[in-house]
């Protein structure tokens, strides 16, 4: 596409390659690129997430402020999100020693930028699991969940049982792991699963790399921190929670390299907002 530069591939016939959109945004794009497959999540494709995630990783400067990298979109080609390991090759899976370095959800659970999901397509079993990895999901209207582990006969190990809860409730989640029922946008939508939905998939594009531009036009040392905050807090109690709030606001501001320039940025977006009131007023 146009308004992007191809960074990398990885894997065998480039199975997952990494774009780099066209600006300053800082808004890289790394695609699952197998349409022919739905994007079977074959070893080669694991491992070759797992490369382009940590290779992401590896681009935080030191200085937050200065992050090349601010806001990652996840997408598919083609008709398909990611259809999850063919059953049928599980001995090649089990084969391929997909943990540690090499698990892509490790790398993508790691990543210190936020991760946009745009599931144009069917996110089934392990593409499931590897959506609900990201931190936010934006969906067209061909999109559709679904979890086969139950249905399968084997067992989930990338944390979905308990995402799902979180994400969508206990009886929600138990609906959709025992029944492997499909959960379609318009209801995935419903239970929070995914944050909004496009009427088609070139909608999605659109907008997933629209909410990318709102994210990386935020202070990107705050956008970080939220991320942290959000889900080391998600992992314990409430009280918990409160504490690590508390705890990064003591450090935020003395790590912040240039106090005054974000205090300019902040008042300057101070009045952008007052004429976005102003115009609904």
């Amino acid at each position: 596409m146009k308004d992007r530069t191809r960074v990398a591939g990885y894997g065998p016939n480039d199975v997952v390659v990494v774009d780099r959109l066209v600006g300053d945004d800082g808004i890289y794009v790394v695609t699952l690129n197998d349409p022919a497959t739905y994007n079977t999540m074959t070893v080669g494709m694991m491992k070759a997430v797992a490369q382009a995630f940590d290779a992401i990783s590896e681009r935080a400067h030191p200085d937050q402020n200065e992050d090349d990298v601010r806001v990652v979109v996840l997408r598919g080609e083609g008709r398909g999100f990611a259809i999850g390991l063919d059953i049928g090759k599980l001995d090649e899976y089990l084969a391929g020693g997909i943990s540690g370095n090499t698990d892509p959800w490790r790398a993508i659970w790691d990543c210190p930028f936020p991760i946009i999901g745009a599931v144009n397509g069917p996110a089934v079993t392990g593409g499931f699991e590897l959506a609900l990895a990201c931190d936010v999901l934006l969906a067209s209207s061909r999109a559709v969940f679904m979890d086969n582990h139950a249905k399968y006969g084997v067992h989930p190990g990338r944390r979905l049982s308990q995402r799902l809860i979180h994400v969508c409730g206990v009886n929600n989640a138990k609906f959709a792991t025992m029944s492997s029922f499909p959960i379609e946008a318009d209801l995935a939508l419903k239970w929070g699963l995914v944050q909004q939905v496009y009427p088609d998939n070139q909608a999605l594009e659109h907008g997933s790399l629209e909410v990318a531009r709102m994210m990386a036009r935020n202070h990107p040392m705050m956008v970080k921190r939220y991320k942290k905050l959000i889900d080391d807090g998600a992992m314990g109690t409430y009280a918990d929670g409160l504490a690590l709030e508390a705890a990064s606001d003591q450090t935020f501001y003395q790590d912040l390299t240039d106090l005054q320039a974000t205090l300019a940025d902040g008042a300057a977006k101070f009045q952008e907002m007052l004429a976005w009131v102003a115009a609904r007023a």
